[in-house]
């Protein structure tokens, strides 16, 4: 047989031969091994990352705190400074001024002394008198000398009186029972023990409000009226000018407008400010409304509140909203007329107009203030908390979400620095009391009276059955941070507008504003509130139990 058949013949014993049995098993065996390495490696590249991300949070916050020991360190030098510019002044000075705190000490210590001794000099004098006499009892002497030491007692707990800006409470009670087994007869003295009571907010004493909530009298503390009670409205001069703000795409607003304008220039004498648009309108309808003024920019719009003493609203919530959203400082009274679908913030009917803009023009007026919050953006670039985007006012709520991204949003939440809980979810609701039958009601927050100052802190669906819905006080300004190690960046929206990105390291700042916007009531704050739940809500509306059932005998 010749090699080259050989060969060939080899080769195809080769080809018919079957494969080698379980060469799919140790295949199938490697390919799961492979994954097994890459899930190894997947994990230990997601660790890294988030060492690195806890690194640089970590790095941040100790630069932050670095920053605010390098400001404390200069504050303290430079009352160092002062201190010692003011202890090296001439000589000639600082004599002068010890002269003249000195002086009057000397003087009163001389008089002391002086009437010290004449007491001494008093009491020796009848004790030699009593002596000589030898019919006078010791006691009386003793009776005399406790007396004068309880005086002197009392009189220095008068001098020590009460503090300069806070109540101090003391009073002394005396038990007059005399001791019989005592040679001494004397009166026993119980004092109550003295105190001070002051407001504490961040870090400072106030008492500027203490009068409005409590009062210290003997001791007692007792609530006094409180802020939140019924506010009434009476006007020292006749109002001139007013702001009227409409819903716009509206036919039946558009008439009641110009039927209102119309009326309040010609009986009631009253100039008339209206946005742009509206003036367009009015114009195109009827050139008799050239006496309608308006404003051409901004700056215009931010010294509004200098000229206008009234604000009127044709539309919904949404339409007192907008108008609050126009002042960024000081609002007008606003007088809320309801062309919208519920209504929880507009309680006057159109078809009245005339008879409660006439009421409420003469006054007085119950009002209901709405506290607003005051939210800042703080960006992970910002140096510190000073550096932050231009203020937003809202008077519902800020919404922080997941926008459109499929992750949970990852929230770190802090009050005053203390922190507060992680927000694992569709995002946080923070919400004022006039919001609290808005968005956050929805996810499940409380309703509160809007008088009742405070933030609404209001999950969106969490990923927790245990995360309930809190409500903090008002002086309070809660943080929301974006974690480095978060999945996805957040999305802030203020009052359903001016949406704004929130990447890692960026923070919202939320405190209560110090300019509510008020509201004009038809009754009264409470009817108005209880009325809205009723008829917008239907709140509690079910059938009445039937009387005709069992009953107990």
């Amino acid at each position: 047989m010749s090699p080259s058949k050989f060969d060939s013949t080899a080769v195809e014993e080769l080809l018919q031969q079957t494969p080698v049995d379980g060469m799919d098993e140790h295949l199938i065996e490697f390919s799961e091994a492979l994954r097994t390495v890459a899930k190894a490696l997947r994990r230990a590249a997601e660790g890294k990352a988030s060492a690195q991300a806890e690194a640089a949070e970590w790095k941040r916050r100790y630069e932050l705190e670095r920053t605010r020991n390098i400001q404390m360190e200069r504050k303290g030098n430079n009352i160092c400074e002062m201190l010692q510019s003011w202890w090296t002044r001439t000589s000639l000075d600082n004599a002068i001024e010890m002269i003249r705190i000195m002086f009057p000490c000397l003087v009163f210590w001389e008089v002391w002394k002086e009437q010290k001794k004449r007491v001494s000099e008093a009491r020796i004098a009848e004790r030699i008198s009593a002596e000589q006499n030898g019919g006078i009892d010791c006691r009386t002497i003793k009776n005399s000398d406790n007396q004068l030491m309880l005086q002197n007692e009392s009189d220095e707990h008068r001098e020590k009186g009460c503090m300069k800006h806070g109540i101090c409470s003391h009073e002394v009670l005396r038990d007059r029972e005399s001791d019989s087994n005592s040679n001494v007869d004397c009166n026993k003295m119980m004092r109550k023990a003295s105190f001070k009571l002051s407001w504490w907010c961040k870090g400072e004493n106030g008492d500027q409000h203490k009068h409005d909530i409590v009062s210290f009298e003997k001791g007692n503390i007792t609530t006094a009226e409180r802020s939140s009670k019924q506010i009434s409205l009476k006007w020292e001069s006749d109002p001139q000018t007013v702001l009227i703000l409409t819903k716009p795409n509206s036919v039946s607003v558009r008439i009641l407008c110009a039927q209102m304008v119309r009326w309040l220039k010609e009986k009631k004498k009253i100039n008339i400010y209206v946005e742009p648009r509206v003036r367009v309108e009015l114009l195109t309808e009827s050139t008799n409304f050239n006496y309608v003024q308006t404003w051409k920019d901004d700056r215009e719009i931010l010294l509004l509140h200098t000229k206008v003493d009234l604000v009127i609203t044709l539309g919904g919530d949404g339409t007192v909203l907008w108008a609050a959203s126009m002042f960024k400082g000081p609002v007008p009274p606003i007088v809320p007329f309801s062309l919208g679908s519920l209504g929880f913030m507009t309680p006057f009917h159109s078809e009245h107009f005339k008879e409660c803009l006439d009421s409420i023009l003469r006054g007085p007026i119950s009002i209901t203030l709405r506290h607003r919050l005051l939210c800042r953006v703080v960006r992970d670039a910002a140096k510190n908390e000073c550096e932050t985007e231009e203020p937003i006012l809202v008077l519902n709520e800020v919404t922080i979400d997941r926008g459109i991204s499929s992750y949970l949003t990852n929230l770190e939440c802090y009050c005053d620095n203390s922190f507060v809980t992680c927000v694992q979810g569709d995002g946080l609701i923070l919400s004022t009391t006039s919001g609290s039958t808005a968005y956050s009601l929805a996810a499940g927050g409380s309703m509160v009276h809007p008088q009742v100052p405070g933030i609404l802190f209001t999950p969106i669906c969490p990923h927790s059955l245990s995360f309930r819905p809190l409500i903090l006080p008002e002086h309070v300004t809660v943080r929301i941070v974006v974690p480095f190690n978060s999945r996805s960046p957040a999305w802030a929206s203020f009052d359903g507008k001016d949406r704004k990105q929130l990447a890692a390291g960026d923070a919202l700042l939320c405190s209560m504003a110090p300019w509510p916007v008020p509201t004009a009531c038809q009754v009264d704050s409470t009817n108005d509130f209880l009325r809205s739940i009723h008829e917008g809500l239907h709140w509690n509306l079910r059938k009445t139990q039937s009387f005709d059932g069992p009953q107990e005998l």
